[in-house]
């Protein structure tokens, strides 16, 4: 079965990294076997952010 999720990211840099992990754990519980993100820019707040994705892309252990 293929499936697929769009999740919206909030237009604030605070609500976006107040949600992102919310946002992965949603997108994993849906099953999703790959998330492709656009990366904020790495100033500030953005660059925080894009630091947890880049963590969150690392190698996963299996199951």
């Amino acid at each position: 079965m293929k499936a697929h999720a769009v999740v919206a990211v909030p237009a604030s840099m605070a609500a976006y990294a107040r949600g992102l992990y919310g946002f992965l754990r949603e997108l994993d519980q849906r099953g999703c076997d790959l998330i492709v993100a656009s990366l904020p820019v790495e100033e500030g707040l953005g660059l925080a952010i894009a630091n947890r994705l880049c963590r969150a892309a690392g190698p996963r252990p299996s199951e």
